[in-house]
């Protein structure tokens, strides 16, 4: 049974965390050579066992004697290098997760496909479970681990990063099967987190973890630990909240199926044949629809996370209490916010519990008064530009959630998809930063050069910024929109296929104007982010600006 996302006033943060882990994972691969599929083991049955030796007589009867019984200690009834594929589904069914083996194949070419199929498998599994020794001549051991992990991590950069989770279980010593994963992995800079797990630098591995587990743990252990290191690597609020959103949407895939189910074909149809019928939408009229069909499920989808209980409890009061504990059990005043640009205010973990939780303004007042007082009150505090950070100033997260709430799509997520031009995407040129504010419309169909609006940064990362775009991998750029007419440009372009589309030159995209200048594409705003900015210059293009009298000006009334 799942442990729900209840009685979070006894649960400490990692509890809390733990179920909504165990309640997300779904699917487990486990791959050995000897996999059996036989009863549970009793284990009560392990212990001291009586084999009885009949006496030699030809008749072939004979009558057992006291000392022919021989005690026989500890007796196993199977192979310690087995995995009991039964026992090990088992436990995890007792949890709602279903567990998939996999048995080595045989035959001259077995590793390779053993590997090849722990690939297919473990690829969309949340965690795998590798034997150490799986191949038949001793001085392979560890190919076909090796080679899974491998080919893994190396899909696993392809794609930008995942979160990944294999566990090596295994009777084979736990540090030569360390350095033998540190050696076959090198090329992706292997750390050792501890004696039995391996750990990655890399911002694409940040999320990838090896554990080394010794096959003297029993299954129900093994279990148990999968999870336990699962809800490690993902215990955090966000993440926590993710989980429990993707698990909301797996719980409702079949309702979602059962409303937009086939009947609705012919309605969706009627809508592509009236797009058809106009003369501006005809040639733009399929992705049109598309995109109405992407915005009705998404908002479907929406609607049903934003009354979510257990993403709600993932979030909640109690939740957000219990955080500073767990990430500071020491208690030392780690906690730390800057205030607009007043010195670092530092404060344990039952302040910052109150600073969380705070729900009027008399326990905020409260809050800020305790010794040490913070300066300048409730007046230097409410409403103020806040930056929370642990033991140093770092705005690192602060400007990767920024440019996750600003950008729909960047360098990272682009995949194979060519760029166009159109209303939203970023593009740059040297150090300055343009945003397409052409709309939609006017931006296909193309049959000559066009021209196209944009406004450009005012300020590239200057204390004051508006916005934050991704530069690099892991860097961040903060870049400073201002919507005036000042900052509006012209670029004309020359389309393909009715449309502008970017080049791919040393590893980016880039768009040509007519006059050969070079732009770089840096990403595409969500719409909302974009509808913003277009809003911004239009109106500020649309102010009427005249001389007046003074005296009359200043006595008119505000609006």
């Amino acid at each position: 049974m799942n442990t729900q996302v209840q009685g979070a006033m006894t649960q400490n943060f990692f509890d809390i965390s733990r179920s909504i882990a165990e309640r997300f994972i779904q699917t487990v691969v486990a791959v050995d050579d000897k996999i059996t599929f036989g009863e549970v083991r009793n284990k009560s049955a392990e212990g001291s066992f009586e084999l009885i030796v009949p006496p030699l007589d030809e008749s072939g009867i004979g009558e057992v004697q006291q000392d022919q019984v021989i005690q026989l200690a500890n007796l196993k009834t199977n192979d310690e290098n087995e995995l009991n594929y039964q026992e090990l589904s088992e436990c995890f069914a007792e949890k709602s997760i279903l567990c998939t083996a996999l048995k080595t194949f045989s035959g001259a070419d077995s590793e390779e496909k053993t590997i090849v199929a722990t690939f297919n498998l473990s690829k969309k599994a949340d965690i795998t479970i590798l034997d150490w020794q799986m191949e038949n001549n001793s001085d392979n051991y560890g190919k076909i681990a090796k080679g899974s992990v491998s080919k893994l991590i190396e899909y696993d950069v392809s794609c930008n990063g995942r979160l990944r989770l294999v566990l090596i279980y295994t009777s084979a010593d736990i540090a030569l099967v360390m350095n033998e994963l540190l050696e076959e992995l090198n090329q992706y800079h292997p750390e050792r987190e501890n004696e039995t797990s391996i750990i990655f630098p890399s911002e694409d591995l940040k999320l990838c973890k090896i554990l080394v587990i010794n096959k003297t743990e029993n299954i129900q252990q093994l279990v148990d630990t999968s999870i336990q290191e699962f809800a490690e690597m993902t215990c955090g609020l966000l993440s926590n909240a993710t989980l429990a959103a993707i698990t909301e949407i797996r719980d409702k895939t079949h309702h979602y199926l059962y409303k937009f189910n086939k009947k609705l074909d012919t309605a969706y149809l009627s809508h592509i044949l009236s797009l058809i019928t106009s003369e501006d939408m005809r040639e733009s009229s399929h992705d049109v629809a598309f995109d109405y069909a992407v915005d009705l499920i998404s908002e479907e989808i929406k609607s049903n996370l934003q009354i979510s209980k257990i993403i709600k409890e993932s979030l909640s009061r109690e939740c957000l209490k219990k955080w500073p504990h767990h990430i500071n059990p020491d208690n030392q005043a780690i906690h730390s916010f800057n205030v607009s640009e007043r010195p670092t205010f530092s404060c344990n973990n039952e302040r910052m519990e109150k600073f969380l939780t705070v729900i009027d303004e008399n326990e905020l007042i409260d809050v800020l008064d305790e010794l040490p007082k913070y300066p300048g009150g409730i007046n230097k505090f409410k409403g103020q530009f806040i930056q929370f950070q642990l033991s140093s100033p770092s705005e690192a997260a602060h400007l990767e959630l920024s440019a996750i709430e600003c950008l729909r799509r960047d360098i990272l997520n682009l995949n194979e998809v060519i760029p166009v031009l159109k209303q939203g995407t970023i593009i740059k040129k040297d150090e300055t930063y343009f945003v397409c504010i052409q709309p939609i419309c006017d931006s296909v169909r193309l049959t000559c050069a066009t021209s196209f609006l944009f406004l450009k940064t005012a300020d590239i990362g200057g204390i004051q910024f508006s916005h934050v775009v991704r530069k690099d991998r892991n860097q961040y750029e903060k870049v400073k929109f201002k919507p005036v007419s000042k900052e509006v440009c012209l670029m004309k372009f020359i389309p393909d296929n009715k449309m502008i589309r970017a080049k791919r030159e040393h590893g980016k995209f880039v768009f040509e104007s007519t006059n050969s200048e070079k732009f770089e594409w840096c990403g595409e705003f969500k719409q909302a982010i974009t509808q913003e900015i277009v809003n911004a210059v239009s109106g500020s293009i649309s102010r009427v600006g005249f001389d007046s009298f003074e005296w009359l000006r200043l006595r008119k009334p505000k609006l």
